[in-house]
């Protein structure tokens, strides 16, 4: 019976449900491990991080610290309140930084600026005009460079020379610090303020309430349109109202085109206005081109009738040339009057 059993035995293959589950189980402590590994690599970067804020704080709060007197004895002993913040209080680090960023920002602007040599303005200026046109040179190249609106005026500031940078200086001095950073809008208005008379400032605002297209192209009524704009930004109240001004200064039958799709933007208007004018001078070409050809067609066709047309009156094409010879008797006279016709 022994042998039996065993050769039933030796047939039989083991059970592996033990060893397999132990596999699983070590893959998943491994698992385990990795992902405890990587939470702690995490939290210790973490701290790193604190550190070293703490200890930029604290280098920061030094000279604080060494200007205030030492404390008493006794006010050492006391117990500080919960509610008393530290001495190197958390906002004055990240307003520091910040303002060491944006100054750092602001250089990096002014360099790339300056690297296009930007056209300087001195504010000795005879012409006014000649200040509208350093400020329309300044937007261009704003343009160019993709300039935030926030550094315009700073930028631009940096291009007076004499005595344009001493108005500046004076106009930063009587400036309010709580009044908000100017603008480069109102920039300008202090610009044409300064050199511009008063009674150029009275005759532009009447050539722009006067101001129409006639029979100027779109284009040419559109550049005077912003030229006297840029000189008069208080009598114009938003791009809306922009709009609606250069649109009332069309010529009536381009008006009434666009006027009845209630644009509400300058570059809408200009888009449609250039659109039409566009297509009246297609049109006017094409009606051209039509007239030429009826002129070409007419020509041609009564040129060709006059050789091809048989001849109305035949005998008067064919003039005799000479003296009358009779073909009866030869007479020098013509055949109908020979008295020799009779008979024949």
């Amino acid at each position: 019976m022994a042998p039996r059993r065993s050769t039933r035995s030796t047939q039989a293959s083991p059970p592996r449900m033990p060893e397999q589950s132990g596999f699983d189980e070590v893959r998943e402590l491994r698992a385990q491990v990795t992902a405890l590994a990587r939470s702690m690599q995490r939290q210790e970067e973490r701290i790193e991080r604190l550190q070293d804020l703490v200890s930029r704080q604290a280098t920061a709060a030094a000279p604080v610290s060494q200007d205030m007197p030492a404390p008493a004895a006794s006010a050492t002993a006391s117990p500080v309140p919960a509610t008393t913040p530290p001495v190197a209080a958390g906002p004055s680090f990240p307003d520091k930084a910040a303002l060491e960023a944006e100054q750092e920002r602001s250089l990096t602007v002014l360099t790339a600026f300056m690297k296009f040599n930007p056209l300087m303005f001195d504010g000795d200026v005879k012409d006014p005009w000649a200040m509208e046109s350093w400020l329309t040179s300044m937007e261009v190249l704003f343009e160019d460079i993709y300039t935030l609106e926030q550094d315009k005026v700073y930028l631009a500031a940096h291009c007076f020379e004499r005595s344009a940078q001493v108005w500046w200086k004076r106009v930063k001095k009587n400036r309010s610090p709580n009044l908000p950073p100017i603008t480069w809008n109102e920039f300008r208005d202090l610009l044409f303020m300064e050199h511009f008379p008063d009674s150029d400032k009275r005759k532009m605002k009447e050539d722009f309430c006067k101001l129409r297209q006639e029979n100027r192209s779109v284009r040419e009524y559109e550049w005077e349109f912003s030229h006297l704009v840029n000189c008069v930004l208080s009598m114009i109240h938003g791009d809306r109202d922009r709009a609606e001004c250069f649109e009332r200064g069309l010529r009536p039958e381009i008006f009434e085109v666009i006027h009845a799709f209630k644009l509400k933007t300058f570059e809408e208007v200009l888009e449609r206005g250039n659109a039409i004018a566009r297509d009246e001078r297609d049109s006017f070409e094409r009606e051209k081109e039509r007239e030429k050809g009826k002129k070409r067609t007419t020509s041609g066709s009564g040129g060709q009738s006059s050789s091809k047309r048989p001849p109305r009156y035949p005998q008067a094409q064919s003039k005799y040339q000479g003296p009358s010879i009779c073909v009866i008797c030869g007479g020098n006279y013509r055949p109908s009057t020979c008295s020799q016709r009779k008979g024949r």
